[in-house]
């Protein structure tokens, strides 16, 4: 008797289900572009510190992000053109620095 009635409330959860939760399940299982989560992370640290270095690693990696960003499967492609923005900006900064500097 409480396996039918198991069965019966399993059957109504799956009927209520609409469109937009599985929208929003699709969603939750796109992955974040590792490409572009490490072209923002280098782009910030390049910021902080060591400028060139991590531009130049922050601009490489934008552009493989971007490169490779499937919109089906990842999500957060912003964080790859932020990347590659930023650290496209470190490299010119610091190179006018030290072309200055010298």
């Amino acid at each position: 008797m409480e396996e039918n009635n198991v069965e019966q409330r399993n059957v109504e959860n799956t009927e209520g289900m609409n469109g937009t939760n599985n929208t929003q399940n699709v969603n939750q299982n796109k992955s974040i572009n590792i490409c572009g989560l490490l072209s923002f992370i280098f782009s910030m640290v390049g910021i902080l510190m060591f400028g060139l270095p991590c531009g130049i690693i922050a601009t490489i990696l934008g552009i493989i992000g971007i490169a490779t960003f499937k919109p089906e499967i990842n999500k957060a492609k912003w964080m790859g053109i932020t990347g590659l923005v930023v650290g496209i900006c470190e490299i010119l900064i610091m190179g006018l620095y030290i072309a200055v500097m010298i």
